[in-house]
C-alpha cells in the first residue's frame, strides 16, 4: 500500500499524523519521528511502553482507478499481520473488525467504496495485557507473539502495528483460494514428482501447472477441485543443505483463467532414522538427506527485533552469512514468536538452511500445557493449515512443531514430561498438518520423550531423547566435560552457555559504565537486568576486582570454551546422536550478558570460533 498516515485516536489526538511507510510497527514509525527514544538504549524501552495503551489509526486515500475497478469487480483489502485487535474503516463507515495477528485477513471493501468511501483507516485498538515468560499456558489464548512482554533475553516491548504486507486487490471472476506445491524426490533414479492441489473461488475451474528450472520445462493440466493431483516430472537436480551440495531450485505456475500463483521449491528425498542406539520407543532423529546423513548443527531463532515489522532483509542476510560462516545447517523457529516473514522461508532455501518450524505456543513456568477444550484446538489447528498454506512448498522446511517445551505440571521441575500428540489441541494440529502438507514429520513439542532434560543419574537408562539444556552449570568444567563424555541423548535442541557482548557494544548501549564502588556495580546491574537475566550467574563469578574490560573477556573466554566442548562432544557422537541446537542463536536485545551466538547487532562472538570447528569438523 505504500505510504500511510498514523495518529493516536485517544480523543487528545497527543500525536501529530506522521507519514510512514507499511508494513511497519508505531514505536519504529515514533522513533524515526524523534517522539520516542530508542528502547534499545539503556533502560529507555521504558518511555515507549505507553504506546500500548492508545489507539493508533493508519489511514490512506484510496486510489482513483479503484473507484472505475469497482464497478466490474470487488475491492479486497489483504493483510498478512494486523497486529493484533481493532477495525476497519473506510471513510467513517465500519466494514470489519479483526483480532489475531498470526493470520491473514482479507476484507471486502466493495460496498463501501460504492457508497462513496474514500479513505481506508486501520484503527488498532487492543493488545493483550499480558503474555510474558512467567504464568500459565493453561490460561493463555490470544493468538500475538509471546516473546514481546519479556523473557529472559528481552524485555518488554510489544509491537503494535501493520506487521506484515498489505494489499487492495480488484477481483473479477474466478480466483485462486489455495494452492499446495510439494515437490518429491527420487535419489536413486534423480526424478522428481509434484504434488498439487489446487482451490478455486468458482466451482469447475481447470488450468495448468508449469514447472521450469536446472534442465527441466513441462507442462501439465489439473482441475482446481481441491483434491491432490500427482504430476510426475522426470529428471531434476537436488536441493540440498550448504554444507553438502548445490541449492537447485525450480519454479511452479500454477494458472487458471484469469489468476495464477507462483512457488518457488527445491526436490530433495528428507528421512528421519532412528539414532544408532537409540531406545526403541525414541522418535528418529537422525537426519538422511540424499541419502546422505547430516548432522543438525542448528541454533534456535527468536525474531530479529521486538518490533519485526521493521526488519529487513539485509538484516536476516547479515544473520544468514554468519550462521553458514558456522557451519550451521538447521533453525529451530522457536514457538514463543510467530511465523517469520516470507523472506526468510525465501532465503533459507537460497543458503541451504533446514528449517525447524512451530506453532506459536510455549512454556509458561507456572503451568506449561495449553488449553484443551475444543475451541482452542480449533484455532491452533486453523493456525496450523495457515502456517503450512503459506511455507510448506518451501524446500528447507523439514519438521513442524507443535511448540516449545510443552509439559505435563508437577511441583518437582525435574518430574515434569513432555506432552505428546494425545492432547487435544497438538493433536488438532497434527491432523490438520497430515492434511495440508502430508509429506512432512510433525512433532508434538520439543523436547520430546519421556525426559524433558538430561540428568547425569538417568545416564544409561533410555530416557533422555530430544532433551533441552542446560543452559547454566555451576559445578567445575571438569565436571562439564564429565556430563557430555557420558551423555546419551539422541538430540540436543536446546543447550546454551552465557557470554557477555562485546565491550564496545556495551559502551553503545549504555551496558557500561565504572564499577570500582558498589554502588557503581549496582547502577550497572541494573541496566544488565533490564536486558537479560542472565547477567547475574556471571557476575557471581566475578570478584569486583579488575576492568569491565577484563570481565567480558573472561566471560566470553569461559562461553566459548564450555560450550564449544559441548557441541564436540555431540558432534563426535553422531550418529548416536542426531544434533547440537544452540539456544540462542542471535540476540534481539543489546544484552549484556545472554546466551546468544550473536550480539544483537548480528556480530558473531568469539563462541563463534569454538562452534565452526564443531560444527565443521
Amino acid at each position: 500500500m505504500g505510504k500511510s498516515f498514523a495518529r493516536t485516536e485517544d480523543g487528545t489526538n497527543d500525536v501529530a499524523a506522521l507519514t510512514v511507510w507499511v508494513p511497519s510497527s508505531v514505536r519504529g514509525a515514533l522513533v524515526e519521528a524523534g517522539i520516542v527514544p530508542s528502547p534499545y538504549v539503556g533502560t529507555q524501552s521504558r518511555a515507549s511502553e505507553w504506546i500500548e495503551n492508545r489507539h493508533w489509526s493508519y489511514t490512506t486515500e484510496l486510489p482513483a482507478d479503484m473507484f472505475d475497478a469497482a464497478a466490474g469487480h470487488r475491492i479486497i483489502l489483504t493483510a498478512e499481520s494486523l497486529d493484533y485487535a481493532g477495525v476497519v474503516l473506510v471513510d467513517s463507515e465500519e466494514v470489519a473488525r479483526f483480532r489475531g495477528s498470526l493470520i491473514p485477513v482479507e476484507f471486502d471493501l466493495t460496498e463501501a467504496i460504492a457508497g462513496g468511501g474514500r479513505d481506508l483507516t486501520i484503527v488498532f485498538t487492543q493488545v493483550p495485557d499480558d503474555l510474558g515468560q512467567i504464568g500459565r499456558t493453561s490460561r493463555i489464548r490470544e493468538w500475538k507473539a509471546r516473546f514481546n512482554y519479556g523473557w529472559d533475553w528481552t524485555p518488554r516491548i510489544v509491537q503494535l502495528g501493520i506487521a506484515g504486507p498489505i494489499a487492495l486487490e480488484a477481483r473479477a471472476g474466478a480466483v485462486i483460494d489455495d494452492v499446495r506445491v510439494l515437490p518429491e524426490y527420487d535419489a536413486q533414479a534423480g526424478t522428481g514428482r509434484l504434488r498439487v492441489r489446487v482451490t478455486a473461488s468458482e466451482a469447475g475451474q481447470s488450468g495448468t501447472v508449469t514447472i521450469t528450472g536446472p534442465g527441466t520445462s513441462a507442462g501439465h493440466t489439473i482441475s482446481a477441485d481441491g483434491e491432490w493431483h500427482y504430476l510426475n516430472v522426470g529428471s531434476v537436480e537436488a536441493w540440498t543443505v550448504h554444507t553438502a551440495g548445490d541449492r537447485n531450485l525450480y519454479e511452479v505456475t500454477v494458472e487458471i483463467p484469469g489468476d495464477s500463483v507462483t512457488r518457488r521449491v527445491g526436490f530433495r528425498d528428507l528421512r528421519w532414522l532412528t539414532t544408532e542406539g537409540a531406545p526403541a520407543s525414541a522418535e528418529p532423529w537422525l537426519l538422511e538427506l540424499n541419502g546422505r546423513r547430516i548432522f543438525l548443527a542448528g541454533v534456535n531463532w527468536v525474531p530479529i527485533r521486538p518490533d519485526y515489522a521493521d526488519v529487513r532483509i539485509e538484516d536476516y542476510r547479515l544473520r544468514f552469512n554468519a550462521y553458514r560462516d558456522l557451519g550451521v545447517v538447521l533453525l529451530r523457529v522457536w514457538g514463543g514468536a510467530a511465523l517469520e516473514r516470507a523472506e526468510f522461508y525465501d532465503l533459507a532455501d537460497e543458503y541451504g538452511f533446514l528449517v525447524w518450524q512451530e506453532l506459536p505456543l510455549s512454556s509458561s513456568g507456572i503451568d506449561n500445557s495449553p488449553p484443551d477444550d475444543p475451541e482452542f484446538a480449533a484455532e491452533l489447528a486453523e493456525i496450523a493449515r495457515s502456517y503450512a498454506r503459506r511455507i510448506s512448498h518451501h524446500a528447507s522446511l523439514a519438521v513442524w512443531g507443535g511448540g516449545n517445551e510443552l509439559t505435563t505440571d508437577s511441583p518437582v521441575i525435574t518430574d515434569i514430561e513432555p506432552l505428546d500428540d494425545t492432547h487435544p489441541a497438538l493433536a488438532a494440529a497434527k491432523y490438520a498438518f497430515a492434511d495440508d502438507d502430508p509429506t512432512r514429520r510433525y512433532v508434538a513439542t520439543s523436547p520430546l520423550g519421556p525426559s524433558t532434560w538430561a540428568r547425569e543419574d538417568d545416564y544409561g537408562t533410555g530416557v533422555h531423547h530430544d532433551v533441552h539444556g542446560p543452559w547454566e552449570y555451576d559445578k567445575s568444567f571438569e565436571d562439564w566435560k564429565r556430563y557430555w563424555d557420558a551423555d546419551d541423548s539422541t538430540l540436543r535442541s536446546e543447550v546454551g552457555m552465557s557470554g557477555a557482548s562485546s565491550i564496545d557494544l556495551l559502551e553503545r548501549f549504555d551496558m557500561a559504565g565504572p564499577t570500582a564502588t558498589p554502588a557503581e556495580r549496582a547502577a550497572l546491574q541494573q541496566r544488565w537486568s533490564h536486558s537479560s537475566a542472565w547477567w547475574l550467574g556471571e557476575y557471581k563469578r566475578w570478584d569486583g576486582t579488575g576492568t569491565l574490560d577484563e570481565w567480558v573477556a573472561h566471560s566470553q573466554a569461559r562461553q566459548a570454551e564450555w560450550l564449544g566442548y559441548a557441541a564436540t562432544a555431540s558432534r563426535n557422537r553422531f550418529p548416536a546422536v542426531g544434533g547440537f541446537i544452540v539456544w540462542l542463536g542471535h540476540d534481539t536485545f543489546p544484552c549484556a550478558v545472554s546466551l546468544s551466538v550473536l550480539d544483537f547487532e548480528g556480530a558473531i562472538k568469539p563462541v563463534g570460533d569454538a562452534l565452526r570447528r564443531a560444527f565443521r569438523g
